[in-house]
């Protein structure tokens, strides 16, 4: 599916590539790869029928450099695929806007993550994805047509929280049929930092659960019971 894009950064144009920019596409990719190229049939399938989100930079009808971002059906996992700006247009930070105009369309279309593959020579685009929040979690090894390794990344898209919760206190079962009262005093102890915990509180939790919740099996376990 594909998704319109087409805001302006300093006259810089980022927007869904068309059939029209086919040809200046495979200008960036010769210039920008001596290997692993995207053909000009698969440029013309990312932008008509893949699952992916192919944008470009453009400045003054002059495309800069592009993106290319695919979908996993089934999942929230996007991958950034091929990422590429003309030598001339290098160090003013194109690849990064690239980079978060295709995590905010991922994250627009429902991903919760996005992965990456990078050689391990690529100090340059390691340093960006790295100031981007990327961690790389593997070594491929063989994946490039030199037989070179790549490093796979990720980051997570979804917003984390501003506060972290505050640390649980831990107690431990003192029986085997106690899991369930432990559980709910260790919630009670973080709730109410003052309260004291033992194995009194513990078995008293226990017989009111039971009582409250009587079938077959331990009562006391059950979170009908508590």
């Amino acid at each position: 599916m594909q998704m319109a894009v087409n805001q302006q950064t300093n006259s810089i144009t980022f927007r869904a590539a068309t059939l029209a920019d086919v040809d200046a596409l495979l200008d960036i990719e010769n210039i920008c790869f001596d290997s692993d190229q995207l053909s000009r049939r698969s440029f013309k399938w990312m932008i008509n029928k893949a699952n992916a989100l192919l944008l470009v930079a453009e400045q003054q009808q002059k495309l800069m450099g592009y993106v290319l971002l695919l979908y996993a059906r089934g999942t929230s996992l996007g991958r950034i695929y091929s990422l590429a700006v003309l030598p001339e247009y290098r160090n003013q930070k194109i690849a990064r806007a690239l980079m978060r105009e295709a995590e905010q369309a991922a994250l627009t279309a429902g991903r919760s993550f996005i992965r990456l593959e990078v050689r391990p020579d690529n100090a340059g685009a390691i340093k960006l994805y790295e100031s981007l929040g990327y961690h790389q979690f593997e070594i491929v090894t063989d994946y490039y047509e030199d037989h070179a390794n790549a490093l796979r990344m990720m980051k997570v898209l979804q917003p984390q929280p501003e506060e972290l919760h505050q640390q649980v206190f831990h107690y431990s079962q003192s029986t085997d049929f106690t899991c369930g009262p432990a559980s709910l005093m260790m919630a009670m102890k973080t709730l109410q930092p003052v309260m004291h915990l033992d194995r009194g509180l513990e078995l008293q939790l226990w017989r009111e659960a039971t009582t409250i919740f009587m079938t077959s099996g331990h009562g006391g376990c059950s979170a009908q019971g508590l």
